[in-house]
């Protein structure tokens, strides 16, 4: 009966989504936390092997000191540290963190999970040399929240980037307007930017995606 229960919860939330149109993020910051811990209680929606991108990025590179924003139940954290990073992931689901530390036990490695809002977690000054934003439903088109992303890099770190671009109705929080990803982002060195059509990573599904690879540039002054 419970499980029926949420089931039409989450249902009702989906629907609410839709319907909300310009209001989809306030629905989303008062009842994400609701909605993901249901996502992730009932898998088959999203892809659970690391993210093509991060992958094809930094498997040439040494290991440091990473941060996984709004990892959800670990794909992603867990990969990384079975490469050798020291890995730091946050999220605001109770069981995607509980799933992501089975996972690294599982793995035979560690992570730091920690539940916090993208809004509210202490990104530090210099010190992640990677920032992973894999589907991280996240204020990213916020340029001020973009500037605290980059104080947080060490110098030549580098961030990952991939979510859903904007459509005429947007029904993602955090989806980033078409063509507006290297402006929102020019206070990096951009390395890699495109808006492709194609499946990603969340539903499995053919979406317009913006990917972008950056860095903090080695010799700038705060």
């Amino acid at each position: 009966m419970l499980k029926r229960i949420l089931k039409i919860t989450a249902l009702v939330l989906v629907l609410l989504l839709i319907l909300a149109g310009a209001g989809i993020y306030y629905v989303g910051v008062h009842h994400r936390e609701i909605w993901f811990n249901y996502v992730y209680r009932n898998p088959g929606v999203f892809n659970t092997e690391a993210n093509s991108l991060l992958v094809q990025t930094v498997s040439n590179i040494p290991p440091g000191k990473a941060l996984d924003i709004a990892m959800g139940e670990g794909r992603n954290a867990v990969w990384l540290a079975t490469k050798g990073w020291d890995v730091t992931g946050f999220d605001i689901s109770d069981e995607g963190l509980r799933q992501a530390e089975e996972k690294a036990a599982k793995a035979g490695v560690a992570i730091h999970a920690i539940n916090a809002k993208s809004e509210d977690f202490d990104y530090g000054s210099e010190q992640w040399d990677l920032i992973v934003l894999s589907y991280a439903f996240t204020p990213i088109p916020d340029t001020d929240y973009v500037e605290r992303l980059r104080n947080s890099l060490k110098p030549g770190g580098l961030l990952v980037y991939e979510h859903y671009r904007q459509m005429a109705i947007e029904i993602v929080p955090g989806a980033m307007p078409a063509g507006e990803a290297p402006k929102i982002f020019s206070n990096f060195k951009i390395l890699k930017f495109e808006e492709p059509v194609t499946r990603g990573d969340w539903n499995q599904k053919t979406f317009p995606l913006v990917r972008l690879v950056a860095t903090r540039r080695k010799n700038e002054q705060l």
